[in-house]
């Protein structure tokens, strides 16, 4: 059954449209990024997958405090310790399980994995502030390269909503992963598109008919990032 439009004259005054919640059909994605990571000596054991940093610990609970009235219908995760960590105290608040996708992980970076990748933005190494400046995760030596991270992340994301139509999922990745996402959905060359703060939300509505990016880095649970 078809729901007519009312009939209007030209003479009546019309509201501005507001943004609605959900449509039937869509599924809301809340892609969310683990909280802040301890430090690690490049090359060490623990820096191929580090914990939660004490501080990553208390924006975890932040984040749970701020999204305890959201109703969520799965938590999922990467199966890197540090989203792990976050999302669990959002799947224990609702009796769920943490599902964890490898291919929801951050950007493989070859070369640059186990720290490197921290040494050399910290000290600003040439090579990796030329790389930056790219915008792309390509020309990291032996890395995985924009097109397949791209391609692996949105391949998760998309086998995920058909699951959870007319429900919200929570997604708990990394600031590389999310951005991917968003780049892909935008059609954007630059895969480095914006910050990312830890256990900031980006929230997604997906449906039949495409996608509504709704909110990017939203951590007022932090701080808010207009003011700060």
């Amino acid at each position: 059954m078809t729901t007519r439009a009312p009939d209007l004259d030209s003479t009546q005054a019309v509201p501005q449209p507001t943004l609605r919640g959900p449509e039937p059909g869509e599924c809301e994605v809340l892609l969310i990024r683990h909280g802040r990571s301890a430090d690690v000596v490049p090359g060490s054991p623990e820096s191929a997958d580090p914990a939660l940093h004490a501080v990553g610990i208390e924006q975890a609970a932040a984040l749970a405090a701020r999204l305890a009235g959201k109703t969520i219908h799965a938590v999922y995760s990467s199966q890197l310790t540090r989203a792990r960590e976050t999302a669990q105290p959002l799947a224990d608040a609702r009796g769920l399980a943490v599902v964890q996708h490898v291919d929801l992980e951050e950007i493989r970076l070859g070369e640059w994995s186990n720290g490197e990748f921290r040494r050399r933005a910290a000290t600003a190494d040439p090579e990796w502030v030329a790389w930056s400046r790219t915008g792309r995760w390509d020309g990291i030596p032996g890395g995985e390269g924009d097109d397949a991270f791209r391609t692996r992340v949105t391949g998760v994301i998309d086998q995920l909503v058909p699951q959870h139509r007319g429900q919200c999922i929570a997604v708990v990745a990394h600031g590389g992963s999310i951005n991917a996402y968003v780049a892909q959905l935008l059609g954007v060359h630059r895969s480095l598109l914006f910050t990312v703060e830890n256990t900031s939300i980006t929230a997604v509505r997906v449906g039949p008919h495409g996608a509504t990016l709704v909110t990017v880095n939203d951590c007022h649970h932090l701080y808010d990032p207009v003011l700060s």
